[in-house]
């Protein structure tokens, strides 16, 4: 079933906020309800919006959470 794209961003956003960073591999585990295609147009519209980092880790897309000042452990 499509989701609409906030309601698939706040899914991405949950698994990263528990965990540093993921890549697209282990983000599409930990959430089967989404399509490949949605998870990578998800992913795709939060990184050019900067809403999340997304990097070339050698073969693989390491995805993580744009942090602030304010949500950054001290």
């Amino acid at each position: 079933m499509p989701q609409c794209l906030a309601n698939r961003e706040d899914l991405i956003l949950d698994v990263l906020d528990r965990t540093d960073s993921l890549t697209i591999e282990q983000m599409a585990e930990r959430i089967p309800a989404l399509s490949w295609n949605d998870l990578f147009e998800t992913i795709d519209a939060m990184s050019r919006r900067g809403a999340i980092i997304l990097r070339r880790r050698g073969f693989d897309y390491e995805i993580s959470a744009r942090r602030t000042a304010m949500q950054l452990p001290r």
